[in-house]
């Protein structure tokens, strides 16, 4: 939609909602009861839902009618339902969406260090948002539908960090924007290894797509993705309890991306990340019947959690006052020629 043809718009369409813009709504029963949620949809076929009431994250996601994100059986549920319980917490928790957060003080694996039990993948993705606001904004003559929140992690003598998150919607074409901005407004030095569990479900992921990625480098995380390694970029189909299998994509700097393929449904999915900011690409790669999954994440420090992330070198720091920004966006594609360009910039052992 553009700024300068909404009034023409208004003549065979009195109110645009019925062609593009932002529903704010609740939900009503299960777990998900009472939580707050907004829907944008952009007027070409993109819809997402987000979640004030869990960190503005993205439950659902599609385009034209065909879900994009990935929809787990746990179903939505409220954050005061989640409890920090090593592994499980987290899992009873996910939802998958297109995007579940994870940070900040860690990610990835549960573990213990310096006398602290860490879950896994932290807690800022059942942190509520307070200054919640939506709007339309325009860049030049597009319009885009933003939508802001800030996230609190908090715990008295330990950190004090806030997440304040943008997530715009273009409606002049089917990319979704996230701009988060870190900051340390405690009095002591701060850990900050975020990590953006976008992820991808059926009917968008299934048998015959196939994944891309302009990192320089990719490694299997353990030996059972190594005895896989061969089809790390290819979807099969579900088996009953094939575990998970993870790799991790490094290398090349500024603009990167990761790249879904569906050629059956003519759709590709591209999320685009900035390497001077996440500079560890994980794959999560679940063929399990009842899981089915592909997980495109861009890291701070990976999926190993806070210890081995302390350990290796890969921490980011907050010193006092101080602040950090990612930028990251989703971009939905069903023009072939468009998708063939992006999958011919990819490095050859993608190919």
């Amino acid at each position: 939609m553009l700024k300068s043809e909404k009034q023409k718009m208004r003549m065979v369409a009195g109110d645009l909602s019925g062609l593009y813009g932002m529903e704010d709504f609740t939900y009503n029963e299960g777990k998900a009861k009472g939580m707050r949620a907004i829907r944008m949809t952009n007027g070409r076929g993109l819809s997402a839902t987000l979640l004030p009431d869990r960190c503005l994250d993205v439950p659902f996601f599609s385009y034209k009618g065909v879900n994009l994100g990935l929809v787990t059986k746990t179903g939505l549920s409220s954050p005061q339902y989640f409890v920090e319980d090593g592994l499980r917490g987290f899992l009873r928790q996910f939802y998958g969406g297109l995007l579940t957060t994870c940070g900040l003080l860690t990610a990835g694996a549960a573990c213990e260090f310096e006398g602290r039990e860490y879950g896994l993948h932290g807690q800022i993705h059942n942190i509520p948002g307070v200054n919640v606001n939506k709007c339309e904004i325009a860049e030049g003559d597009a319009l885009v539908l933003q939508a802001s929140a800030d996230m609190r992690e908090a715990c008295v003598f330990e950190e004090y960090l806030e997440l304040r998150r943008v997530f715009q919607m273009e409606t002049e074409s089917n990319v979704v924007r996230i701009i988060d901005t870190v900051r340390n407004l405690g009095f002591a030095r701060a850990p900050l290894v975020n990590l953006y569990h976008i992820n991808f479900g059926y009917p968008f992921i299934d048998e015959g797509a196939r994944m891309y990625y302009s990192a320089e480098n990719v490694v299997p995380r353990d030996d059972i993705a190594e005895r896989s390694f061969s089809k790390y970029h290819v979807v099969e189909g579900a088996e009953i309890g094939r575990p998970e299998e993870c790799y991790i994509h490094t290398g090349g700097g500024g603009a990167q991306f990761g790249m879904i393929h569906n050629p059956a449904l003519g759709l590709a999915a591209i999320v685009h990340y900035e390497a001077d900011e996440l500079p560890i690409f994980c794959e999560w790669k679940c063929m399990m019947a009842g899981d089915y999954a592909v997980g495109l994440e861009p890291s701070v420090a990976g999926f190993w959690g806070i210890k081995r992330a302390v350990e290796d070198g890969l921490t980011r720091y907050l010193e006092p006052g101080e602040e950090y920004s990612f930028h990251l966006r989703v971009e939905v594609l069903d023009d072939a020629a468009a998708i063939e360009a992006y999958a011919a910039k990819c490095k050859e052992h993608n190919l």
